[in-house]
C-alpha cells in the first residue's frame, strides 16, 4: 500500500467515523455525558475527563475484555497521538512516541510508579501483561510541571486489577492460538467495610515468529512471561488508610544478534513495588505519604557466544513521595507535594557512574471562575547530575454549553540524558545537555448523552535534542500536529476511533524524525447480539523512515482484526480473535518481521 493510499485510508476512516457516527448519535437534550470516566494522572487530583484541561484518553476493563489483546500495544496503537514501533512481537524491543516526540519523553506509571531503564531511558512496553490492567491512562502533553523528567510527550499510568467491596470473586482464564501461543491465569478481589483486596497472577508463551531473516538464527524467536499483581488496602480509622501495591513479571524473549548464524535470548524482570498510607488531616486536607521501587533487569544471553559477550543490565529506582490536597474553598483547589528518587545501576558494563538522585517539588492550582477554568503547575527539580530544572504550565478552558468545553494551553518540559548517553564505554557523552521543550496547545470536545469527540491541535520545539546515533545534542527539532478522537455508543453497538496528523523534523537537517508515521488512524466497531458480540478494529498507519537520515523507507499498511464472544452463562465467556485477518506484510522497524494472519481462542471465567 502506498503513502498516499494509506494516508487518504487513514484520513477517510477517521472523518467518516466522527462524520458520519457521532453527529447521528449525538445527544440533542444536551445534557453531559453519563459517568464520565474519574482520572488522576493529569494533575494528580482526581476529576472526570470532561473537567480536565489536558487531552486524555481512558482504556477500561470492558474495554480490555472486548479487544482481547496479546500485548499492551494492541491497546495503545493507532490511538490519538500515539504510535508505537517494535522489533518484532512477542517481548521484543518496544518505543511508544507520543504526539512525535522520543520514545524516552513519555512516561510510564504502574499504580503511581515510576517504571522505566535508567540505562536506556526508555519503559519496557513489551513486557506489560494485559491480564493485569484494571484501566490505562493516557495524558497526551508535557507533564514535567507535575511529574519531572521524562514527561516531555505525555504520561502513560497503568493501573492493576483493584479489590471492591463485596465477598471474594474469582476470574480465571485460558486459551491457545497461533506461533504455539498458550495462556492462564487467575485471580481473586474482594473486601470488607475497612479493607479491599486483589491478588491475581498469569502465564503467557509463545513460540513467535523469526524476527530477522537476515540475521540471527532462522529459528522461531519466542516469549515467555510469568506475571503477578496485588493491592491491599485497610481503613485504620475514619481518617486514615495504609495501602500497598505490587506488579511483579519476570521470563525470555529470544531475539536475533547480528551476526548471521547466532541464537540469543535475555531474562527479564520487571517489578514496581509501593507501600504509603493517605490521611485526612481535615475536612479541607487530604494528604498521601508513600515510598516504592521499581527495577528493570535484563540479562542478554548469547548461544555459545556467537555473539558479543553475555551482559546484564540491573537498573533500579528507589522513591518516595509526599502529596497534599487542600480545598481552598472560593472553587479553589491547590495540590502541593515533593519527591525523591535515586537511580541505581548494576552492570557487567563499567560506567564511570552508577547512581544519582533527584528531588522534586510541584503544585497545582485550578480555580472555576463561573464558565471558565484556570489551571497553573510549577515544579523545581534539583538533579545530583544537571543541577536545577524548573517547569511550568498555564492551561484555561471555557464551558460554552454544558457539553462543550475549549481549553488552551501552554507548558515547558525537560528530560536528562540516560546512563547509556553520558557514561557507556566508548559511546557516552558526559558534555550532553538536558533536552527541553515548549509545547502549545488549542482544542475543544464535546460530550453527550451517547456521543463524544476531542480535536486538539498542538506543536512542541525541541532544544538540544539527543542524537542517538552520534549521541550529540542538536539545536531543535519541532513538531506540529492535529489529533481528532470520537466514540459513540447506541444500543447493541459501540463505536470509537482516532485520527493523527503530524508534522515533524529535526530543524538541524529538516529530516523527519525517525520511525513516526505522518497519519495514523484507528476505528473500533463492536456489536451486541444477545449471547453474542461481534466486533472488529481497523489500523491504517502512512509512511515513516526508520534513520535519522531519512534513507530507509517504511511503507504504510493497513490492518484489520476480528473478534467475536459468547456468554455461555452469566460467568463463563468464550472469545476468539483473527489477528492480521488480510494477512499483510508489514515492518515498524526495518528489517524485522510482523506476524502475519493468526487465530486465538479463550475461555473465561468471572464470578459476579
Amino acid at each position: 500500500m502506498s503513502s498516499n493510499t494509506t494516508s487518504r485510508v487513514a484520513a477517510g476512516v477517521a472523518v467518516g467515523l466522527i462524520v458520519g457516527s457521532v453527529p447521528a448519535m449525538a445527544d440533542t437534550d444536551g445534557e453531559s455525558a453519563q459517568l464520565a470516566p474519574l482520572v488522576v494522572t493529569p494533575t494528580r487530583m482526581t476529576q472526570t475527563v470532561d473537567e480536565s484541561l489536558s487531552s486524555v484518553s481512558v482504556i477500561d476493563r470492558d474495554e480490555i475484555d472486548r479487544q482481547q489483546p496479546r500485548q499492551v500495544s494492541d491497546l495503545l496503537q493507532g490511538r490519538a497521538g500515539t504510535s508505537l514501533a517494535s522489533n518484532g512481537p512477542f517481548g521484543k524491543d518496544t518505543s511508544l512516541f507520543m504526539r512525535g516526540t522520543e520514545s524516552d519523553h513519555t512516561l510510564l506509571l504502574v499504580d503511581g510508579v515510576r517504571m522505566g531503564s535508567a540505562t536506556t531511558g526508555g519503559a519496557s512496553w513489551q513486557y506489560l501483561p494485559p491480564s493485569e490492567i484494571e484501566r490505562i491512562e493516557v495524558v497526551r502533553g508535557p507533564r514535567s510541571s507535575i511529574y519531572g523528567a521524562d514527561a516531555i510527550g505525555g504520561v502513560v499510568q497503568v493501573f492493576t486489577r483493584e479489590g471492591q467491596e463485596g465477598p471474594p470473586r474469582v476470574n480465571a482464564f485460558a486459551g491457545s492460538g497461533s506461533f504455539n501461543t498458550y495462556e492462564y491465569g487467575a485471580g481473586v478481589a474482594g473486601g470488607t467495610g475497612d479493607t479491599l483486596y486483589s491478588l491475581s497472577a498469569g502465564h503467557f508463551h509463545t513460540d513467535g515468529i523469526n524476527v530477522r531473516d537476515e540475521a540471527g538464527d532462522d529459528d522461531e524467536d519466542g516469549y515467555t512471561n510469568m506475571t503477578v499483581s496485588g493491592q491491599l488496602s485497610h481503613r485504620l480509622t475514619r481518617e486514615a488508610e495504609v495501602f500497598g501495591n505490587f506488579l511483579y513479571a519476570e521470563g525470555e524473549s529470544d531475539f536475533d544478534p547480528d551476526n548471521p548464524t547466532a541464537s540469543a535470548y535475555n531474562e527479564f524482570t520487571q517489578a514496581a513495588l509501593q507501600a504509603g498510607s493517605r490521611l485526612s488531616v481535615t475536612d479541607l486536607w487530604q494528604m498521601e505519604v508513600a515510598i516504592s521501587q521499581s527495577r528493570d533487569q535484563e540479562d542478554n544471553l548469547y548461544d555459545d557466544q556467537a555473539g558479543p559477550d553475555d551482559s546484564t543490565f540491573d537498573t533500579r529506582r528507589d522513591m518516595a513521595k509526599w502529596h497534599n490536597e487542600f480545598d481552598l474553598g472560593r472553587d479553589l483547589d491547590l495540590a502541593v507535594g515533593a519527591d525523591w528518587r535515586e537511580d541505581h545501576v548494576d552492570s557487567t558494563t563499567d560506567f564511570d557512574e552508577d547512581s544519582r538522585y533527584n528531588i522534586g517539588t510541584y503544585q497545582v492550582l485550578t480555580a472555576w471562575l463561573g464558565s471558565h477554568q484556570l489551571q497553573g503547575s510549577l515544579r523545581y527539580d534539583d538533579d545530583e547530575e544537571f543541577g536545577d530544572q524548573t517547569t511550568g504550565q498555564l492551561a484555561w478552558g471555557w464551558q460554552l454549553t454544558e457539553a462543550v468545553q475549549t481549553r488552551a494551553s501552554y507548558g515547558t518540559a525537560f528530560n536528562a540524558p540516560t546512563f547509556n548517553e553520558l557514561y557507556f564505554p566508548d559511546f557516552g557523552n558526559p558534555e550532553l545537555e538536558p533536552e527541553t521543550s515548549e509545547s502549545f496547545e488549542i482544542g475543544v470536545r464535546q460530550a453527550g448523552r451517547y456521543s463524544y469527540w476531542d480535536l486538539a491541535v498542538f506543536q512542541t520545539d525541541i532544544d538540544d535534542l539527543i542524537d542517538s546515533s552520534e549521541n550529540i545534542n542538536i539545536d531543535e527539532a519541532r513538531v506540529r500536529g492535529a489529533e481528532l478522537e470520537a466514540g459513540a455508543h447506541w444500543q447493541e453497538w459501540q463505536v470509537s476511533g482516532a485520527f493523527t496528523y503530524l508534522d515533524h523534523e529535526n530543524r538541524d537537517t529538516g529530516n523527519e524524525l525517525q520511525r513516526r508515521p505522518n497519519e495514523s488512524a484507528r476505528v473500533d466497531i463492536d456489536r451486541q447480539l444477545g449471547d453474542f458480540s461481534v466486533g472488529a478494529t481497523a489500523l491504517a498507519r502512512g509512511r515513516s523512515y526508520d534513520d535519522q537520515a531519512n534513507d530507509t523507507r517504511l511503507s504504510g499498511y493497513g490492518l484489520l482484526n476480528l473478534r467475536t464472544s459468547y456468554a455461555i452463562t452469566p460467568e463463563w465467556t468464550l472469545r476468539g480473535t483473527l489477528e492480521n485477518a488480510l494477512d499483510k506484510d508489514f515492518e515498524t522497524a526495518d528489517g524485522y518481521n510482523q506476524p502475519g494472519r493468526a487465530v486465538y481462542v479463550s475461555l473465561h471465567f468471572n464470578q459476579h
